[in-house]
């Protein structure tokens, strides 16, 4: 190795330099370990919150829907005879089993369990020491959540809801109790979790644990005082912690929440382990590229050290080298420097070239153009060379020779002026020519964009005009007069000014000539004014010519008509992008505003929310006063939602009935509801349409950004479905979207595909409920009830699987297996029996109905077509398209019997009635309560010899009512409730 000064200086500086890499990179990995630690913890931590959200709307759902059954049952107990038996009767008869998730129990005053919805044997019972009954022993209407425990009868894990129930005096007549199953609930946790190293768990505020997933059975009512989320949970009803879990000694991240109004607390809980694994995983992997990079620079080291010694020591030679020869160089450059210094500072070419045509001298500019050159041959492509070669023979013959040619440089076209100047011996003989070569290619180009410039300018499509420094006219082109209307001399000499038109106001044109006059440009649109006094819109460029002194010396306007452009612009981008119904954005402006406004809320970090809205009844004031009258009532509704919403949101139509609101910057939670609560309100009122009034509401889903998507396709998704949630709520109403509908969802598409089988297992089942004469007390007719005996669910009424058999296509099978079976068993009730049969209003209107196929089917069964009644809604009545008019038709053209169900539930017709000859009318249970109205129904019906069939008789006051109004048939039951085929023959026997 060198030992010079130099080196030792290089391998000094190097080695500090190479340190303070190594330094550098370390703290590089270390400063990523620890930003990655903390990312993955702060991810863990927003994760819990989030699911902890999720799980307490879930908890309150089911609490709520507990909750909705207490106070139903609790206000049917006032207004009903109190005694046991109507008590039992009221718990019983109606078959509330709530899905097996909880119970009702009714305690009377002394705490005796007097009636249970299940049938379990609890009555008689005390439950006197109970916490929810002495919580309600104090006058008060609160809902009382009491501590989890061990149900006395059931046995199974339960906490209570409960609720006191008064008279109208205000007297105690007991308490009204909802046990709900803690199991059901941890199964819904267990379901919930995301992963194995998640738990979920509910607590009593009084520190017992109600349920939690995983370890429920050993969790239960697991008293968790001593736990640092308990001592949390003290301090801030809503937080975050990092703890060690009391149930399986863990490391967590949990987030905790009290949910409102309630003694409950619900907490989320992310395993730490998982963080620790990483950054472990993470230390190692920068370990192992620290040592990787410690070794490349000590190998760089190494290389950079040998490498200089061997520089010096080459170095070192060649200054002997040098040393040796500079004497000898300097005395034969000494002549020949000054002349290369001349020519090499020349902007042109210079060179020598002699009779052989090789070159002896040649300066800088000559090998930048031509490269390093020993001949014209060479210098030359061959096409130049043979061009140039009649040149070159002209010279060498003694004349002094000028001529321009082009040549290919460095991928340009260029130009260059050779002149070729003879040299002569002292006999006069041409022994070579001084060469010269200047690029003129910049004069030749000046010289073409003049020429090509007059041209553009006289024959331009565009409008031009030069005026001096004070705007005054000084030329015009053709295309300036085929726009303006005016000749060149009527414009020159005139101020540009004077040719525009006043639609902009004097601030316009003193701003424009500001900018002209500060920056030398101007661009943009501008009106101006035809000679025949036409306004024209022009699209107008203005730049400035300087002096060398950088004054203003001329001005050049260029300008083109673009009045139609810009209105047929205009027209087709708001056909792109508004609805030319109601001028509302359409589907795809939404869509742009909905994703800009999701980036903006995402920067500015606040919140936005969708709303979905579906009018409800849009389709009854198509179908019954026509397109036109529709038409105007989107039109109205339009108007009325801009009302509703702020100046920054968009209101859109996307289609048919359907409207969307985005709702951005949202500072406070609450507008979202006070916008949507005016939304419903506006909509509710009656709208005018000409000398129609038409009546409509509207159902509403909302979706929140960020908490139930940040993508705008899945934000549009989850409103649609909070919207049909609202709508099969009962409309006229609103719903965020909730985790569980997707759960709702998902179960629906399970329901379906088992419903598709359920024909071929047979599952599906046939009761009848009795319909008795009120005359002769005889049960002259029965309605055909459906039933699906599900494997696991136990025996499904009609309205927990119809919806979604309609939705699915389902039905028109159901339908035609149940016309078969109730006819079928209709052959063997007797002569002169009556069985109705339901058709769906699905039906109608997606399939014809299969009327000759029935009418084979009785002819099989030797039974008369007026033996079978088939019940439709007032509803499909209501929307009376020529399609459901013909389908009706043909029922009555084979015989059967019509029948309409729920009559007076919606918008009753009396035009209905006698167009398609009714047979029988069921009276909605809403007018049982009212004996004059039930009078009044019953004799219209009669005088358009229609009988009468009163629904849902339950008690005998509204037994007396309706037979006291001369109604023709009851059911309900107080008759009895609806009965397998066999008892029904036993009781058509019996009679």
């Amino acid at each position: 190795m060198s030992t010079t000064d130099a080196y030792r200086r290089f391998r000094r500086r190097l080695l500090v330099t190479m340190t303070m890499l190594a330094l550098l990179a370390t703290a590089v990995v270390a400063w990523q370990l620890l930003s990655s630690a903390r990312d993955r913890e702060q991810a863990i931590r927003q994760q819990t919150q989030h699911y902890a959200r999720a799980i307490e709307a879930q908890v309150l759902s089911a609490i709520q829907l507990s909750d909705i059954a207490l106070l139903g049952f609790a206000n049917a107990i006032k207004v009903a005879p109190y005694t046991p038996q109507t008590i039992d009767a009221l718990l019983s008869s109606r078959g509330a089993t709530f899905g097996g998730s909880f119970w009702i129990t009714f305690l009377d005053p002394n705490g005796f369990a007097i009636a249970s919805s299940r049938d379990i044997p609890v009555k008689g019972i005390n439950y006197v020491d109970r916490d929810y009954f002495k919580a309600h022993l104090q006058p008060g209407n609160q809902l009382h959540v009491g501590e989890p425990t061990h149900g006395r009868i059931s046995k199974s894990r339960l906490f209570f809801l409960s609720r006191r129930v008064e008279n109208a005096k205000g007297e105690f007549l007991g308490v009204i109790v909802a046990p709900i199953d803690a199991s059901s609930l941890a199964k819904t946790f267990e379901n919930s979790r995301l992963s194995d190293d998640v738990t979920v768990t509910l607590f009593h505020t009084n520190g017992h644990i109600v349920a939690r997933a995983p370890l429920f059975e050993q969790t239960f009512n697991r008293d968790i005082h001593d736990s640092n989320l308990f001592r949390a949970f003290a301090n801030a009803p809503i937080g975050t912690i990092d703890t060690v879990s009391p149930i399986d000694n863990l490391s967590r991240i949990a987030s905790y929440r009290k949910l409102p109004n309630l003694p409950l607390v619900v907490s989320v809980g992310s395993s730490s382990i998982g963080l620790a694994l990483i950054s472990q995983r993470q230390f190692l992997i920068a370990s192992a590229a620290l040592f990787l990079i410690f070794l490349l620079i000590a190998a760089v080291i190494l290389y950079a050290l040998r490498s200089f010694a061997a520089a010096e020591e080459r170095q070192r030679r060649y200054r002997a080298l040098y040393s040796s020869s500079v004497e000898t160089e300097k005395k034969l450059a000494s002549s020949e420097q000054r002349l290369r210094l001349i020519a090499d500072n020349l902007p042109i070419v210079i060179a020598y070239l002699d009779r052989d045509e090789h070159y002896t001298f040649k300066n800088r500019r000559f090998t930048e153009n031509y490269g390093d050159c020993d001949s014209l041959q060479h210098a030359l492509p061959a096409a130049l060379y043979a061009e140039t070669k009649p040149h070159l023979d002209r010279a060498f013959t003694g004349q002094t020779v000028y001529f321009e040619r082009r040549i290919r440089r460095k991928d340009q076209e260029c130009c260059d002026a050779i002149t070729y100047v003879p040299d002569r011996d002292q006999d006069g003989n041409v022994i070579g020519l001084f060469i010269m070569a200047e690029d003129i290619s910049e004069r030749k180009r000046h010289e073409e964009s003049s020429k090509l410039a007059s041209l553009m300018y006289e024959n331009a499509s565009e409008g031009m005009m030069v005026t001096d420094a004070d705007g005054r006219i000084l030329s015009v082109n053709a295309a300036f007069s085929q726009i303006s209307g005016y000749q060149p001399e009527e414009v020159i000499g005139h101020l540009a000014y004077e040719f525009t038109s006043s639609h902009q106001d004097i601030k316009f044109y003193s701003r424009m000539r500001q900018t002209i006059t500060h920056t030398g440009y101007w661009e943009g649109e501008i009106w101006h004014q035809h000679k025949n006094g036409d306004h024209y819109l022009v699209s107008l460029r203005f730049n400035t010519v300087f002096n060398d002194k950088g004054h203003a010396l001329r001005h050049v306007a260029l300008f083109t008509d673009i009045t139609k452009k810009k209105a047929s612009e205009e027209a087709i981008w708001k056909q792109a992008n508004f609805d030319t119904l109601t001028g509302l954005p359409n589907r795809r402006m939404f869509n742009d505003r909905l994703r800009h406004e999701i980036k903006k809320a995402a920067r500015d970090q606040l919140p936005m929310a969708l709303v979905f809205i579906d009018l409800d009844g849009f389709k009854a004031v198509n179908d019954t006063l026509g397109h036109d009258f529709g038409d105007i009532l989107l039109k109205q509704v339009a108007e009325r939602l801009l009302q509703c919403v702020r100046n920054a949101d968009t209101v859109a139509r996307l289609g048919g009935d359907e409207f969307t609101v985005i709702l951005s910057e949202l500072k406070e939670p609450g507008d979202v509801v006070r916008i949507v609560q005016e939304i419903l309100h506006c909509l509710a009122r009656p709208f005018q349409l000409k000398h129609e009034v038409a009546h409509i509401s509207g159902s509403i889903g909302i979706s929140l950004f960020p908490d139930d998507s940040s993508d705008a396709e899945v934000l549009i998704k989850n409103a649609d479905q909070a919207m049909y949630l609202a709508k099969r709520q009962g409309r006229n109403r609103f719903n965020y979207f909730a985790p569980f509908m997707q759960e709702a969802s998902q179960m629906r598409i399970e329901l379906a595909n088992e419903l598709r089988s359920a024909l071929k297992n047979k599952e599906l089942r046939l009761l009848f409920q009795p319909i008795r004469n009120l005359v002769n007390g005889r049960v002259d007719m029965a309605e055909a009830l459906i039933r699906w005996e599900h494997p696991q669910r136990g025996l499904l009424k009609p309205a927990e699987f119809i919806g979604v058999a309609e939705n699915t296509g389902i039905i028109p099978a159901i339908g035609e297996w149940v016309f078969q079976e109730a006819a079928a068993l209709a052959a063997s009730f007797g002569d002169g029996f009556k069985v109705c049969v339901n058709k769906s209003a699905w039906q109608f209107r997606h399939e014809a109905v299969g009327v000759e196929h029935w009418l084979e089917l009785l002819r099989e069964q030797a039974l008369s077509p007026r033996s079978m009644v088939i019940e439709v809604t007032e509803g499909l009545l209501l929307e009376a398209n020529r399609e459901v008019v013909q389908r009706i038709q043909s029922l009555r053209d084979a015989g059967l019997q019509i029948s309409l169900d729920d009559f007076g539930h919606g918008y009753s017709s009396l035009n209905f009635l006698k167009r398609f000859k009714i047979d029988f009318l069921k009276l909605d249970t809403s007018f049982s309560d009212n004996q004059l109205l039930c009078e009044a129904i019953v004799a219209m019906a009669h005088k358009l010899d229609i009988r009468v069939i009163a629904e849902k008789i339950e008690t005998d006051d509204q037994l007396g009512i309706l037979m006291a109004a001369g109604c023709d048939f009851g059911q309900g039951y107080l008759f009895g409730e609806p009965i397998s085929a066999e008892k029904l023959h036993h009781l058509l026997i019996s009679q």
